[in-house]
């Protein structure tokens, strides 16, 4: 779970990522070279999404997988997205 808060951080706000966050995936188990790997699945994902988006690419979205979305186990009961103990940095507007 720690993982997967990091890479939507990462994908929402990615200025906001800082040491802490890479202290909180240690705080768990990954090590230096998971996080290097997280942040370069994380970044291609995203370049392939934006890609995608930009050249307007229709992606099929009937891939047989819909009907066992009421399956998933933690559907209903997943926390507020938020990383451990980091909670994101309000954005602020200059005046």
């Amino acid at each position: 779970m720690a993982m997967l808060g990091f890479a939507e951080f990462l994908t929402t706000t990615p200025s906001g990522i800082t040491q802490d966050w890479v202290d909180e995936l240690r705080g768990v188990g990954w090590d230096d070279a998971d996080v290097v790997d997280i942040v370069h699945v994380v970044a291609l994902f995203n370049y392939m999404c934006r890609i995608a988006d930009g050249l307007g690419v229709d992606l099929d979205t009937d891939r047989g997988w819909e009907d066992q979305v009421d399956r998933l186990s933690f559907k209903d009961d997943t926390p507020p997205k938020v990383f451990g103990k980091i909670a994101p940095t309000p954005k602020t507007t200059a005046a």
